[in-house]
Order: structure tokens, then sequence, then C-alpha cells
């Protein structure tokens, strides 16, 4: 099915394309192509008998829309088992387009796509298949031992065996984490032996978009165990009758990281995954993606970048639960609203007379100013009420702290000079002086451990060593 020719009708839908022909629908017969020598690259040629290439090419100089929001798939023309074709939310990477490109007196433009969908009629259900990035690999060669044997008499044997063979329980789906295995025979002499890494799902009644919020959780675990981006190239999806391919562009790199869990979990990734809260983390795909992907990029940056990322996460976490209700409550109110979380000092009298006190002992300390900076503070106090007012940032945090069951002087993390780091780097003040502290408190056991711990916390995993486990 993926070397089939694939031709269907466009329909553009841009209202200021001057497209000087008969048809004024502004519908393209159109090729979509998915070269698998190339990393599965995906193209759409799209012929035409005017300008459109310089046109196309045009209208995204001038706009910072995604174009491809702009397409519409109308019919097919082949082949007859397709359906219809999606463009979700990917976009335009490249454009090609030339006087030279020429096929059955027509021109064409190719433009090359981040990703496409096809959907099939279908008649029968099959294991549905996730094939992954070559980041992956190392991965699911974890779960594999080799078995091979020769004798001069006999015929050479060659046997993969996945320690994994029962189906994992994630939810509402089953997987397999596995290999698929393919060889070419590329000449007499030599046998090449392909391995690709792949999710076998099982499931009943479930729609595709939940399926593959299931597949993108798994994707999105397996990323922060090794604090690389695991993802899916193409996704084959059986529906009740219909059949959902997904090819996209990804990373295809082999990696060998360990991440800063990897031995907690006892070197295995499923340990991780089969100990997660997944229907909490299902509610909160879109969240728990941001703050892992921002997760593995700070530990690839270092310094300041590394500490601010690490810190909002913090920050993000804390809002997420207090959004949530679970924490801070009696400030967020009823309805959780971050706006009502301004952790103030209580004081005795009413906020006008506290405003007033405030900026009169605020006064006094001007007669310690000098002269040249005295006028300047006089003109400031009024700025300096709400910073005064409002507790510390260890106070801010310490709600999440206790729910969480976690200690910062555990990790060797002292908040008051975390704190002092935080307003240094984000006033843009010269932190030479204190650039050892803060290359000490990025140490991988200390803050990123840190928040990494909180993360597997929001993840559903309290103690690391009470956890199921699955030997290799």
């Amino acid at each position: 099915m993926m070397n089939e020719r694939t031709i269907f009708n466009l329909k553009i839908d841009i209202k200021d394309l001057n497209i000087s022909s008969e048809n004024t629908e502004k519908i393209f017969k159109t090729e979509l192509l998915v070269d698998e020598a190339k990393n599965n690259e995906i193209s759409l040629k799209i012929f035409y008998d005017d300008e459109l290439g310089r046109q196309i090419m045009s209208w995204t100089q001038f706009h910072s829309d995604n174009i491809l929001k702009r397409f519409h798939f109308v019919d097919v023309q082949e082949p007859e088992n397709l359906k219809r074709i999606e463009f979700l939310d990917y976009r335009v990477k490249g454009m090609h387009t030339s006087t030279d490109f020429h096929e059955s007196g027509k021109q064409f433009i190719i433009l090359k796509l981040t990703g496409v969908k096809k959907i099939f009629y279908n008649t029968y259900k099959d294991s549905s298949i996730i094939y992954l990035n070559r980041e992956a690999f190392k991965l699911i060669e974890l779960n594999y031992i080799y078995t091979h044997s020769l004798f001069w008499d006999k015929e050479y044997k060659w046997k993969p065996v996945n320690n994994i063979q029962n189906n994992i329980e994630f939810n509402k789906i089953s997987f397999v984490p596995k290999h698929k295995f393919t060889h070419e025979n590329n000449s007499s002499q030599k046998v090449v032996i392909k391995k690709d890494p792949i999710f076998h799902i099982e499931y009943s009644e479930l729609k595709v978009n939940d399926i593959n919020d299931h597949v993108k959780l798994l994707c999105k675990l397996y990323s922060f165990i090794i604090h690389e981006n695991i993802d899916y190239s193409i996704s084959r999806i059986f529906t009740e009758n219909e059949l959902h391919v997904e090819i996209k562009d990804v990373t295809n790199n082999e990696v060998n990281s360990h991440g800063l869990f990897w031995f907690d979990f006892g070197q295995n990734p499923l340990n991780f995954i089969l100990n997660v809260d997944s229907p909490h983390l299902l509610k909160n795909l879109n969240f728990l993606s941001k703050i892992i992907d921002r997760f593995n990029y700070a530990l690839r940056t270092s310094d300041e970048s590394k500490f601010m990322i690490l810190y909002n996460i913090l920050e993000q976490i804390r809002n997420e639960y207090i959004l949530s209700g679970k924490i801070d409550t009696n400030l967020a109110g009823e309805k959780p609203n971050l706006k009502k979380v301004v952790e103030e000092y209580n004081f005795n009298i009413s906020k006008r007379k506290t405003d007033k006190f405030i900026s009169q002992s605020l006064e006094t300390i001007a007669d310690i100013i000098s002269e040249e900076d005295k006028e300047l503070f006089i003109k400031e106090i009024k700025f300096k009420l709400t910073p005064i007012k409002v507790k510390s940032m260890s106070n801010q945090f310490k709600s999440l702290f206790e729910h969480l069951n976690i200690k910062p002087e555990e990790f060797e993390i002292d908040f008051k000079e975390l704190k002092s780091l935080r307003d240094a780097i984000f006033h843009g003040r010269p932190i030479n002086e204190n650039l050892n502290a803060l290359r000490e408190i990025n140490r991988y056991d200390k803050l990123p451990k840190f928040v990494g711990r909180i993360i597997l916390k929001y993840c559903g995993i309290e103690d690391l060593k009470n956890i199921e486990r699955i030997p290799l």
C-alpha cells in the first residue's frame, strides 16, 4: 500500500490567489509521493496550467499562516480503496518549482511536507503497528537475545528471541515493543538483516484519536527515560471499517543515551511505563509532553539556560497542581484561579493602612540613601510595596513540596540560594561571581534530579524502591 500511486483532487482555498485558468474553483490534480529511500520523504506533486507555483511561493513569502490549512481533499482518482487524505497540523517545509517540470502536458510544483495521513476503506481488522524512529532502536533492542548455530553439515540458523512474549497492558490498549525483521539480498554472498523498532498494539472498540493518544504517551515516556526524542515515523491503525496510515518527518539518529533514572528502573524503560498513572497522564497529555520536551532540552544546555528552564518547569508543575485543585485551594478559590494565588503575609490592619505604614517606613530608609539616589528611591517606593508583602519563593513552593512529599534539601538544594540565582539571572545581573554556585546546583544529581523526581511524582511514581519490575 505504501508503493502504489496516490492521486486525488485538491482544492486550494486562497481567496487572493490570482489564478488565470478556466478552473475557477481552484481544484488541481495532485499526487502524493512517499520516498522510502529518503526516510519516507513526503511530497505533493500539484499539476497546473498557469503560474500556480510562482503565485503560491509569493503568497507564502508574505503570510505566516500554515498554507496546508488551506489545502482541502476533494475526491480520489486512485487507488479505489483510498477514502480521504488529511493534512492534520503538518506543514510545508520546502517547495520546488520550475518551468522544466512537466508531466502529461501539464506543469507541476512539488511541496515537501512534514507529514500526512491517509484513510482507507477496510473490511478486516488486524493488529496495529507503530514504526518508531531510530532513537528507539537501543530501547527495543534491550528486549532481545539472539541464538545462532553453525554446523559444517547443516544450515546456518539465526534466531532472534524477544523476552517480551506477552502483551503489556497499558490503560485501554496492550502492546509489545519489538523489531520488525526484513532482509535485503544484495548479492549472492551477502544477506543484510534490517531491524526496525515497532510497537505491536492490540485494543478493542477504541476511536483512532484515543489510540493515537496512547501511542503518543508511550513515546513521551520512552523519551523521558533516555532524554531523547522517541517518536513514530509511520503508524498503521485499524478501526472499524477503516485503516489509518500516518506518515511523518521525524529525526532518525541512533543514540546510546542513559537517562538520569536509567538505573533506578533497572535499565529497562518498561519498568517506568508499567508504574505510571496512565489514565491521569492521558488526560493531561499535552501538559506532560511539554514538560518532558522542556526537561530533555534543558539537559542539553548549560549554565543560565539550563537553570532557568528547570526552574520554570517547577513553576509550571506548581501551577498545574493549583489549577487541578490539589494545592493552595484556600488561595486559588473554589474554582482554581492562578491570578488569585498571590501569597502575601497576613497583616493586622487594613490594606490601605498597611501600604501607608510600609511607605512611611521606606521613607525613613531614604535618610541613609546617598543624595544622588535619594530622589529616585522615594519615587520608586510605590513599586516596592507588593514585593515586601509577598512571601519568599521558598514559601510559594512549600505547598507543592509538602503535597508531593519531597524535600529539596535531600538533593542538597537550598531554596534561598536558588531564589537568589533566579533573581540575578532574571534581572540580567552579571553572575560571574555566582557561576560556580550555578554550575554546582546544575549538577545532574541536584536540580536536574530534583525536577526529574517531581516529574516522576506527577506521573504517579511515588517511591522508586517499590515499583513493579519486568526482568530482562
